[in-house]
């Protein structure tokens, strides 16, 4: 119910030009028919203007976001306003979301309900809150002020549907594209699920989809990051994939640690020193320190103090599985062009575990 002058708004009105509430009710008419024709499905999102802010962070790689989300501090919004209604002077408005309450004098007060919260955005159904679409648009101070817009229902159509896409993508590169088990743990370890080891599958599935969600929505603000799209790609497993995998491994198996001086080690070796500007992407720095090109020594030393037999070992036959034995090739400078993957292998595990 709308209350003007805490008076229940008379919408019959409308049809008498002399009744006191005619031009009320006419305002409250046109606003629902032109609100009925510009969102015919019948869902009006009021959005907060630059209720977002961004402060400087770190993602769950450890590298730096020049622009991460911070949380949204909660608006509440009266459901009661003053509006000037053309020659009619200022007016009280009050939208009841509940039964308003009888005072003397034939006036009405609110119910209990007397305010919104408002995060980022409210959805309001048109259908069946027709007063509260009415006095969010028409009347709060909040919206008159451009401090809360209608959102427009085509960008968001076009918003939703790129969600609705890079969601059904996640999911099916997650869940369908990831059966083999060992490319299930390079892929998760690529990306930075710790101790895959001692998880369950669908345990790991979860996790990484939690984790490429978390990364879409941090690539909008730093195109650095790896997401659904990167992971995707780099389904065909890549050097640079094998490489942090192989890493994260380690870490988890204990064989290679960051200390709190800033340095990587192994044991007591000291692998390289971050410097302070790249503390925050500390994994990145390390990757890219071994995939420079000046330091193929660096990265064969570095793979010899950390690979075993048992390692070898543990490389699945088949298609990946050839693919990581011809990156250690490469690595160790065997050949593997046009070899026999024994003899690829032979020469891969001569050079990393010669005794």
């Amino acid at each position: 119910m709308i209350l003007i002058d805490r008076v229940p708004l008379d919408l019959e009105s409308l049809n008498d030009p002399k009744a006191k509430h005619h031009d009320f009710a006419k305002e409250y008419n046109e606003t629902l028919t032109f609100l009925r024709d510009r969102f015919p499905k019948g869902v009006i999102y009021f959005k907060r203007k630059n209720a977002q802010k961004y402060t400087k962070g770190m993602d769950n790689m450890g590298r730096e976001v020049p622009k991460l989300a911070e949380p949204i501090v909660p608006w509440r919004i009266p459901l009661k306003d003053k509006k000037a209604m053309g020659n009619k002077g200022v007016h009280e408005w009050a939208c009841c979301l509940d039964s308003p309450e009888p005072q003397a004098n034939g006036l009405w007060d609110m119910g209990r309900t007397r305010g919104l919260t408002i995060k980022g955005s409210y959805t309001v159904n048109l259908n069946t809150e027709p007063d509260l679409a009415f006095f969010l648009y028409n009347i709060s101070r909040f919206t008159m002020k451009g401090l809360i817009a209608v959102a427009d229902p085509k960008k968001d159509d076009e918003e939703l549907g790129e969600m609705e896409k890079s969601l059904t993508e996640r999911k099916y590169a997650v869940w369908n594209m990831l059966g083999d088990i060992s490319k299930l743990h390079t892929m998760a370890r690529g990306y930075g699920v710790n101790n895959v080891d001692e998880k369950q599958p669908n345990a790991i599935r979860k996790e990484l989809e939690s984790l490429l969600e978390k990364n879409d929505k941090l690539k909008r603000q730093n195109p650095a990051v790896k997401g659904t799209k990167e992971f995707i790609e780099e389904m065909q497993v890549t050097d640079g994939l094998l490489l942090r995998s192989f890493i994260q491994k380690s870490i988890d198996e204990k064989k290679l640690e960051y200390r709190q001086d800033g340095r990587w080690r192994i044991g007591n070796k000291i692998i390289v020193q971050v410097p302070a500007k790249e503390l925050s992407r500390k994994m990145d720095y390390l990757c890219g320190y071994l995939m420079a090109g000046n330091n193929i020594d660096k990265l064969q030393e570095f793979l010899r103090d950390l690979l075993d037999k048992d390692y070898l070992a543990s490389i699945p036959d088949g298609k990946d599985g050839n693919k990581e034995w011809k990156w250690l090739a490469k690595i160790a400078n065997v050949p593997h062009d046009f070899k026999k993957m024994q003899d690829v292998k032979d020469g891969v595990t001569k050079f990393f575990t010669p005794i």
